[in-house]
């Protein structure tokens, strides 16, 4: 490849991490590298060979990629590193990624729920003193699912999509990076409210568990059919995520921040409409929703999305005073339905580092190197 290109590494090599490495490839001005995390699986040793990697459907594109299970000969020399796995990952893949980071990178973590506390606080423990950027998307930037082992199917893309950096005044220059990279796709725009604003605007707060939790029984009879968007969100159902949508509203006004709701962000993802509702809008032209299935009762919809996204969210409306009603209840429910505390082995405060701060505190930490 020619040395001269901007160096990317892509960490991750599911839907997302497939998609990031073809569409950056296709660009031709950068060259990349895409880090496989667990094992050395057919498709790994197949992408190895051809060295390519292709996206088809709503975005058509690709080009070429090396593909690594060696952090170090992915990360040591890029100029931009892309976090492309779910919030479970985060935690081993930052692990590995620590001694590896130098002055002057920026790392992109896609999701990001609350990756940039929770980095900050491993490099402080690992006694990593990098002078780093780091930025945070509230979602992928395309629907999209592997087709074949150097393919993945872009069932729609996103139109905007906000990106928020710590610290917040090094937004601009991430900005500039990501917009080129996904020049003509997707249009990123800055969070006024940095990272926190990303982490608490974060729409599968809001889609993803309530539908599963009010529909375990079909699912668990049907779990390779049922459509999580079509079938799950019924209007009552979309009543109800409407109303805990409010509560996220107002946790993030305690924090000083002016998010998004739900619905805003499904126009402005996918293309806006007169729905009123979000169960309107799943069954109307614009939704991409239509033919996503198989989501089980264990699926990531629900351990990523509650521990990792709704958690946090409860807590800091709790710190803020407010009671949480409803996420309580979605989170208390996942919890017993799984037998798992995701109260206690979630996103934390004392896990984000965030423990004893105050709400002014946690604000000025998510934006002020320091």
């Amino acid at each position: 490849m020619n040395e001269n290109k901007i160096k990317l590494a892509v960490l991750g090599s599911g839907n997302g991490g497939r998609a990031f490495a073809a569409q950056f490839a296709a660009k031709g001005d950068f060259s990349v590298t895409m880090y496989e995390p667990l094992e050395e699986t057919e498709d790994f040793r197949r992408l190895r060979q051809t060295g390519e990697m292709f996206l088809k459907g709503d975005v058509e594109c690709g080009g070429r990629i090396v593909v690594t299970m060696d952090m170090g000969e992915a990360v040591g020399d890029a100029d931009a590193v892309f976090v492309v796995v779910p919030s479970f990952a985060h935690e081993p893949i930052f692990a590995k990624l620590i001694p590896y980071l130098r002055d002057g990178q920026h790392v992109f973590v896609v999701p990001g729920n609350y990756a940039s506390f929770l980095l900050r606080k491993m490099m402080k423990r690992a006694g990593c003193a990098a002078t780093i950027s780091i930025s945070e998307t509230a979602s992928l930037p395309y629907a999209c699912r592997i087709a074949a082992f150097d393919t993945v199917n872009i069932y729609k893309k996103k139109f905007r999509m906000k990106l928020g950096t710590w610290p917040l005044e090094n937004n601009g220059s991430a900005l500039e990076i990501i917009n080129s990279v996904f020049s003509g796709v997707v249009d990123f725009f800055p969070a006024a409210g940095g990272v926190l604003e990303i982490d608490l605007d974060n729409i599968n707060y809001t889609l993803h568990p309530m539908p599963i939790l009010f529909n375990y029984g079909d699912i668990e009879r049907n779990p390779g059919t049922f459509r999580h968007y079509m079938d799950g969100i019924t209007p009552l159902v979309s009543e109800k995520m409407m109303r805990m949508d409010e509560e996220r509203l107002a946790a993030g006004a305690a924090l000083g921040l002016d998010l998004m709701s739900t619905m805003e962000q499904l126009k402005m993802y996918y293309g806006a409409n007169s729905a009123a509702t979000i169960y309107e809008y799943v069954n109307s032209p614009e939704s991409p929703y239509e033919d996503i299935v198989g989501h089980s009762v264990k699926s990531r919809y629900l351990t990523e999305d509650v521990p990792f996204c709704m958690v946090p969210g409860m807590l800091m409306g709790r710190i803020a005073g407010l009671s949480m009603p409803i996420v309580s209840l979605v989170i208390e429910t996942a919890s017993f339905l799984h037998d798992t505390e995701y109260l206690v082995k979630g996103h934390t405060m004392r896990h984000l580092g965030l423990e004893g701060m105050t709400l002014r505190r946690i604000a000025e930490y998510s934006k002020a190197a320091g």
